[in-house]
């Protein structure tokens, strides 16, 4: 049994991730931000890879509406933003001010040079935390396609700042695979090892957390859970919700 401290799991957990983050900001950072083969090698569009953002986001939104939830649209935090497509989207929906964080230096340079948007404001992060964003001043924090890439701990870590960030009234809306699909590629994946899988991903880890933790890690903040829909962020290989929470008014 390992005596690393869970705060000193998160900071390795952290390290290991902005450098595979990094390295794939340098090589090909929209596909990697939205891998298909056909794009890879530097052949997404810059116009094309910016309306997948706005197309998602507009889905966001309409799902809100249907929930019955209308948050505020001061203040976005697009929180994994690689080369800024979602931030682009919020911006586009009318979001006064959207705050892109990641942890790679060269995703938020594609950032910088990818979107024109006066509303949107890049940021790094530096740690297992949220550290440069105040409590209580966010409407809607958003993340897709990344925590997926975290070890569970670190992923924790970042819901868990979600909810400290978010405004009074608030809506946290993350992705998060479950686990492995029960599928032929889901049953082929639990057979591969674990190196050989990332390989084939270009470095990319991926990371599964049952449903069930995931709830009782958001309701132990006080948030709760509004629906946890179908997803299929992940790919095929893997089980996916979209978790749409809600703070105490």
């Amino acid at each position: 049994m390992s005596g690393t401290h869970p705060r000193e799991e998160r900071a390795m957990g952290f390290d290991d991730v902005s450098r595979t983050w990094t390295r794939l900001g340098e090589e090909d950072p929209m596909w990697a931000v939205l891998t298909d083969a056909e794009k890879s090698g530097g052949r997404w569009q810059v116009e094309d890879f910016l309306s997948t953002g706005v197309v998602e986001i507009e889905a966001v939104l309409a799902r809100l509406h249907e929930l019955g939830v209308s948050p505020s649209r001061d203040r976005a935090l697009d929180f994994g933003c690689g080369a800024g497509r979602l931030s682009h989207g919020l911006a586009r929906a009318g979001f006064e001010e959207v705050l892109g964080l990641d942890i790679s230096p060269t995703m938020l340079a594609s950032a910088r040079r990818t979107v024109d948007a006066p509303a949107c404001r890049f940021e790094q992060v530096t740690g297992a935390d949220l550290a440069g964003v105040e409590t209580d001043s966010v409407d809607l924090a958003y993340s897709c396609r990344v925590l997926q890439h975290m070890p569970p701990p670190l992923a924790q870590a970042y819901i868990r700042e979600f909810h400290r960030v978010v405004r009074s009234g608030g809506v946290v809306v993350f992705q998060l695979p479950t686990g492995p699909a029960l599928t032929p590629a889901g049953f082929a994946l639990r057979l591969l090892p674990g190196p050989v899988a990332i390989r084939l991903r270009r470095g990319m880890e991926m990371h599964g957390t049952p449903e069930a933790d995931v709830r009782d890690l958001v309701e132990g903040l006080g948030a709760r859970v509004l629906t946890a829909d179908p997803d299929t962020s992940a790919g095929p290989r893997w089980r996916s919700r979209l978790y749409v929470t809600a703070t105490a008014c």
